[in-house]
């Protein structure tokens, strides 16, 4: 039994599908960091990426990331536009009584869940709930990679580590970090895999305050304290919000067409997805990075063809496909795109 009163998760059963795919879960025990926003567009930028991808909720009270998807079906039904989903699970709290049963059941029914779309896919991306659970920490023990997204806040940094106010000095690590710091050495001592921990600092101010410059360093100095890596995060974007609804992230935007509902906002919002991939170092995903940035770059250097050099034919009106559809409905229309999927479900 550990010091948090949980039961410790190294007789899991250790997955060996015939193929195994790299688990990220975001995590973070304090609710409003971002998981969900960030969850959704790792998923879609992985799917457009040519990955396979397994999503598992293991927050079945609030459902975010599933309602999330829900949306996004429902956009996909209304619209009549292709967009990739992920091979998604909900795992239901466990309606026994007694504590053991009730962390027996949560554990079989995340290790069966974990091994169907580990063997079926390339990734699978787990959101996780804003409280300490049990299955938070069944989860975190089989991760390969951990994110755990704070608000650019000493009110967030709270969740890694208690700080003195007056020196800026790290007086203790908190009880999640010291949960992630355990399921650490329970991965080890299971199949002597590794987690990489990666924090990220959301909602970052474009003006050099001095708040910043104060979680910069505390920060840094907790990365190097307690096993971390830190990770540039989402800028206070309105569009990241406004897209829930609608089931969309801002690479469905930027892919939907040209011109029409896309901004300035947008492109930098893409950036920060695309820093976010990069800091993972995850090989896989920086061979098809590299790739998909070889092939645009080749694409732009060819010479224009015959057929590319004649006169375009005139424009006919398209219905019915991605580019008609979304870029009629851009992120600034969210409201009207939220009375369609009202009247749609009712």
């Amino acid at each position: 039994m550990s010091d948090t009163g949980f039961s410790s998760v190294a007789n899991m059963p250790v997955i060996e599908p015939g193929k195994k795919a790299h688990v990220i879960v975001l995590g973070n025990e304090k609710g409003g960091s971002g998981k969900t926003t960030t969850c959704m567009h790792l998923i879609v930028s992985l799917l457009r990426l040519g990955f396979t991808v397994g999503s598992i909720d293991i927050d079945s009270r609030q459902r975010s990331l599933s309602r999330y998807l829900e949306n996004r079906r429902q956009t996909m039904l209304k619209e009549d536009v292709p967009l990739p989903q992920p091979q998604h699970i909900v795992i239901q709290r466990s309606p026994f009584n007694i504590v053991q049963e009730a962390e027996e059941d949560e554990r079989e029914r995340l290790t069966k869940a974990l091994s169907r779309l580990s063997a079926a896919n390339d990734f699978v991306v787990i959101d996780s709930p804003g409280s300490d659970t049990y299955l938070s920490h069944v989860a975190h023990a089989f991760a390969d990679t951990v994110i755990t997204p704070i608000n650019d806040s000493f009110v967030d940094l709270d969740v890694l580590a208690t700080v003195d106010g007056q020196t800026m000095k790290i007086i203790k690590p908190s009880i999640y970090s010291e949960m992630v710091w355990e399921q650490k050495l329970q991965r080890a001592k299971r199949d002597g895999g590794s987690i990489e921990w990666i924090v990220m600092r959301n909602r970052l101010s474009n003006i050099d305050a001095k708040n910043k410059r104060f979680m910069t360093q505390v920060t840094g100095d907790l990365a190097r304290r307690i096993g971390f890596r830190v990770a540039p995060g989402f800028s206070e974007r309105v569009i990241f919000r406004e897209m829930f609804l609608q089931g969309l992230t801002v690479l469905d935007i930027m892919a939907s067409g040209k011109g029409g509902g896309i901004s300035m906002s947008h492109v930098a919002a893409r950036q920060e997805v695309r820093e976010l991939l990069k800091t993972l170092q995850i090989p896989t995903l920086d061979e098809r990075i590299n790739k998909s940035r070889n092939e645009a770059e080749k694409e732009e250097a060819e010479p224009e063809t015959e057929a590319e050099s004649a006169p375009a034919p005139a424009a006919k009106p398209v219905t019915g496909t991605m580019e008609s559809q979304i870029t009629l409905t851009p992120v600034a229309a969210a409201p009207v795109m939220q009375e369609k999927l009202v009247e749609l479900a009712s």
